[in-house]
């Protein structure tokens, strides 16, 4: 089976490891590099249990789970680990009244810690853009394609009842499947195929250098 996968982020990298894992001839159409926007830059947070009592709590705990097992499997290092995490608070009073941390250090003196809501048993953290990369080389040492172009369209057969392919820079690539892993990008797939809308929200990260003493903790 031939798949075109449409985004090579976190979503597509990973999807296409598995399928490669499985004997699928895969390629993947990116149209700038891989983890290019929100999967080098999301916060890399994994719960185990979250989302229980909702639709995703099946997806969650399974997630986690093969996050725990892939560095084994894959042999590559996206800086996993478990950690213990905690809610926190601060308040501008103006007047510079401080509260201290006992238990996180790390933690400005201006910012209370609330309580822990998770242990290293049920909360963990990667680096998303190096785990993006590192799904992506296993994926191509199994044979995938990763090709730069941008994917304009989807061929269908002549009654329309099935996608063939994908359309790039003039050229059709043709598919047995097609998957759409573009992120918030996806909206533009609302034109080619009968797909829910994909909306994004505007984020930030702001990342610290802190040396190389860094505690297994996420607040």
């Amino acid at each position: 089976m031939r798949v075109a996968i449409c985004g090579a982020g976190v979503i597509g990298a990973a999807i296409a490891y598995y399928l490669s894992r499985r004997g699928a001839e895969v390629i993947v159409l990116e149209r700038r590099g891989v983890a290019c926007a929100a999967s080098s830059k999301a916060g890399g947070f994994l719960a185990l249990d979250w989302c229980r009592g909702s639709a995703l709590d099946p997806l969650a705990r399974r997630s986690f789970l093969l996050h725990a097992a892939l560095p084994k499997e894959i042999g590559a290092d996206w800086g996993y680990r478990r950690v213990a995490t905690y809610s926190g608070f601060a308040i501008g009073d103006g007047n510079g009244a401080v509260r201290r941390n006992a238990a996180l250090n790390w933690v400005s003196h201006r910012v209370t810690v609330a309580g822990r809501i998770g242990s290293p048993r049920t909360t963990a953290l990667v680096d998303p853009g190096a785990f993006t990369a590192a799904m992506m080389r296993a994926a191509q040492d199994r044979g995938a394609v990763l090709r730069l172009g941008q994917v304009t369209g989807v061929t269908r057969t002549t009654d329309a009842s099935a996608v063939t392919g994908v359309d790039v820079a003039g050229e059709t690539i043709a598919a047995d499947a097609v998957v759409i892993a573009m992120g918030p990008w996806s909206v533009l797939a609302a034109a080619w195929l009968p797909l829910p809308p994909v909306f994004a929200d505007k984020g930030h990260s702001v990342l610290f250098q802190t040396g190389s003493d860094i505690p297994a903790e996420a607040l």
